[in-house]
């Protein structure tokens, strides 16, 4: 049973009270994204400025294990709160964020009187801390999940995408300007005050204390394929469908991406460009997409806009095939197709996981939620990581021309799985 089944009553409350669940979800949401972008694009090139190895640095990819797999503990989080020095009074998921977000502050200000050059320190702490994220976002979107309104979905993943690129400005932005000012110890302990500062978000969630499930019973319910289990999620038809979805759609894309900047660099565009295009223009185009992306759920419906985007994806890798295949040199129409490839990217993460929402039951928001955006991240890490040799093998023009065909097959795969009158795309 999904939250889109009509049989389910509804969690949500009235309208003030959904404002403050989305002023929470900022919160909560760039909480993540702090450390998620501190490792992922400060700290490499903290680490070159030291004299590490670039063999060294590509080792920061380990750390995002704990993202793709932490779908295989979502569903303890989901079936019972943490009841350590009696934290179940917070509320089920809040029980879950408050104490893992502390924990991220703390090795964050331990982190920033150990040398950051060491990569044992780097890949020790960093485990732990993307264990600690991980983690709460299971909790974050479980709570997301339960508590959105259908009508609601398309607005709290735009403000999740939003602060995403906030968390973008602060991880990564922000320290670097602060380790080239300040050094290292300063720049790390204002990230740590600023992730404390995320806590006062927590005070939002509006969440009642958990009910007192012995934890033996929630176990034996997840042995019997009841509540909330993977065992369960894959036996629902609606959470099984758009599984499948998850594991096609994205499929062209992994391969663009990790290739882009290379591309912008061989065409002759500077670094000082492309570091703007992926920092303030990215940040920007990151906004303005999921703001528009709620926008047009709203107006179009999910479906509707699943398939524009599809084709605006499609669209955009052709420019760059004809970009890199015909003696073109004229470097705008790049941007406007690095522009329109970064809005169309931050809107199917509003649209993707609104589906995801849609698709996940109640009793297993945080599993199914995790296992589907997991499913999605997957498929585009694999498309990542044979970029480089399809690049090398192929060139640009072979590359683009693959992820054309790809975008359309996936495209029409993905619907082909979850058609418009799927429950999961009701919005």
């Amino acid at each position: 049973m999904t939250i889109a089944d009509s049989s389910v009553p509804s969690v949500a409350a009235p309208a003030v009270v959904q404002k403050r669940i989305l002023v929470a979800l900022v919160g909560l949401y760039v909480a993540q994204g702090i450390p998620m972008y501190l490792y992922a694009a400060a700290l490499p090139a903290i680490l070159r400025d030291g004299g590490v190895s670039r063999s060294a640095i590509g080792l920061i990819g380990l750390l995002m294990a704990p993202m793709m797999l932490k779908f295989l503990w979502a569903p303890m989080v989901d079936r019972m709160p943490l009841r350590l020095f009696g934290l179940a009074r917070l509320g089920h998921r809040r029980s879950w964020i408050v104490p893992t977000q502390i924990g991220v502050v703390l090795l964050l200000v331990l982190f920033a009187f150990l040398p950051p050059t060491n990569m044992w320190v780097v890949i020790g702490l960093g485990f732990v801390i993307t264990m600690l994220s991980s983690t709460q976002d299971i909790a974050t979107d479980g709570f997301a999940t339960e508590r959105l309104k259908a009508s609601e979905r398309a607005r709290g993943n735009a403000v999740q995408g939003g602060s995403v690129a906030i968390g973008v400005v602060i991880g990564s932005s922000l320290t670097l300007y602060l380790y080239s000012q300040f050094g290292w110890t300063t720049a790390i302990l204002v990230l740590a005050a600023l992730s404390a500062g995320t806590l006062l978000f927590t005070l939002l969630m509006d969440e009642p204390p958990a009910q007192a499930v012995p934890q033996a019973a929630a176990v034996a319910g997840a042995a019997e394929g009841n509540g909330a289990s993977l065992r369960a999620a894959l036996r629902d038809p609606i959470t099984y469908s758009v599984l499948g979805f998850a594991l096609v759609y994205r499929a062209s894309e992994g391969i663009t991406k990790a290739m882009e900047k290379p591309f912008l660099v061989d065409n002759g565009l500077s670094l000082e460009l492309i570091g703007y295009l992926s920092g303030a223009a990215a940040v920007t185009a990151g906004l303005l997409g999921a703001a528009l992306a709620a926008w047009t759920i709203r107006r179009l419906g999910l479906w509707q806009t699943i398939l524009a985007l599809g084709l605006l994806r499609t669209a955009v890798f052709f420019g760059c095939w004809l970009y890199a295949t015909l003696p073109l040199d004229w470097h705008p129409l790049l941007i406007i197709l690095v522009a329109c490839n970064t809005i169309s990217r931050y809107m199917e993460i509003v649209a993707l996981y609104s589906l995801f929402m849609g698709a996940a039951a109640r009793e297993r928001a945080g599993t199914d939620f995790s296992l589907l955006s997991c499913a999605q991240l997957f498929v585009f890490m694999a498309g990542a990581l044979i970029s480089g040799v399809l690049t090398d093998a192929l060139g640009y023009p072979g590359l683009f021309a693959i992820a054309t065909v790809l975008s359309v097959l996936s495209l029409w795969a993905a619907l082909r799985k979850v058609p418009a009158d799927h429950p999961a795309m009701q919005t």
